[in-house]
């Protein structure tokens, strides 16, 4: 299992109570309907218990607008982008909410709004306790490549006896790298003169033989019988990692003489897109290869390596080409 590191945001300051908007709810206005019959029917018969219900009864739903509006009045909010997705994907973000105040809250609804917000057959409620924090993952479409802010998110509660409607309005500070989407059926790499001859005839004359390379971390899909048990053990089972094999000593000799360089003007028969798109198919290809590969694109020269640094270096670099200067930021 890949494990990535979360750098969140600075939280905002708290949420303050003029930020927050209350209306009453359906219920609220059924409830009100009947305080006015109430009213109505012991002004009419002289009912001196009625007086007492009703007003007992209004000063609860008083009371029940206090505490929805409080309920959200005072939070800190902090986000954090998810991983890098291609393009056609869904990007994900998480939200955290923090509860700095000596009073839990309860029943936060958080939904995602905007045209690029994934529909969400229910908004996750979250509770926190009193100085504490919760985490939230909201997703988003990711149509194209390029940076891809976080939508816009709506916090809402009718906590606690749901008369009022309270809610506020948070843009997130986040924002996901979107890659180019991958072609689908995308033609060989293209590999140096006499490159792939070589391996092939290599390859076949050592019978395919791997050797181990080392241990890597443990990515989804992997065989289970490339575990590492012992690095498993060594770190008491909180950390997984497979085996890396590589072709035998012999048979990488010959594979290692070429190298496969990704050039963006050579592809000048394809739209813009569909360049980057092959480009990020050759990139993701060479790297499942374990072929060493560079990339030329426009005045960037990325010299041949491999590796997923490497890996996300040139997807990223695709993701931003040619892109605005406003869109092309960090």
């Amino acid at each position: 299992m890949r494990l990535r590191k979360i750098t969140w945001l600075p939280a905002r300051p708290w949420l303050g109570a003029q930020r927050v908007h209350i209306r009453p709810s359906r219920a609220g206005l059924a409830f009100a309907a009947l305080l006015l019959a109430l009213w109505i029917a012991a002004v009419n018969y002289h009912l001196g218990l009625g007086y007492a219900l009703t007003y007992f009864a209004a000063a609860c739903a008083i009371a029940d607008m206090l505490f929805a509006s409080r309920n959200l009045a005072g939070l800190a909010l902090a986000a954090a982008p998810g991983p890098p997705v291609f393009a056609g994907g869904h990007a994900s973000f998480s939200l955290r909410l923090i509860n700095r105040s000596p009073r839990a809250r309860h029943a936060l609804r958080v939904e995602a709004s905007g045209s690029a917000a994934t529909p969400q057959l229910a908004a996750p409620l979250a509770d926190i306790a009193v100085h504490a924090e919760t985490t939230v993952t909201i997703g988003a479409a990711a149509p194209q490549r390029g940076w891809l802010a976080a939508p816009p998110v709506r916090l809402s509660c009718n906590f606690p006896l749901g008369l009022f409607y309270a809610w506020c309005h948070w843009q997130p500070e986040a924002r996901v790298l979107v890659y180019p989407r991958p072609e689908a059926a995308a033609p060989p790499l293209p590999l140096p003169a006499g490159m792939a001859q070589m391996a092939s005839q290599q390859a076949s004359a050592t019978g395919g033989t791997l050797e181990l390379a080392g241990v890597r971390a443990y990515q989804p899909g992997d065989p289970l019988q490339r575990l590492a048990w012992r690095q498993i053990a060594r770190h008491d089972g909180e950390h997984l990692f497979s085996k890396q094999f590589q072709p035998a000593a012999d048979a990488r000799t010959g594979a290692a003489q070429g190298r496969i360089v990704l050039e963006h003007a050579a592809l000048t028969a394809l739209p813009p897109e569909a360049r980057l798109s092959r480009l990020a198919a050759w990139v993701l290809e060479a790297e499942r290869r374990n072929l060493p590969y560079g990339l030329r694109l426009g005045a960037l020269n990325l010299a041949p390596d491999l590796g997923a640094s490497h890996r996300d270096a040139c997807l990223r670099a695709l993701a931003l080409h040619d892109l605005p200067a406003s869109q092309a930021a960090p």
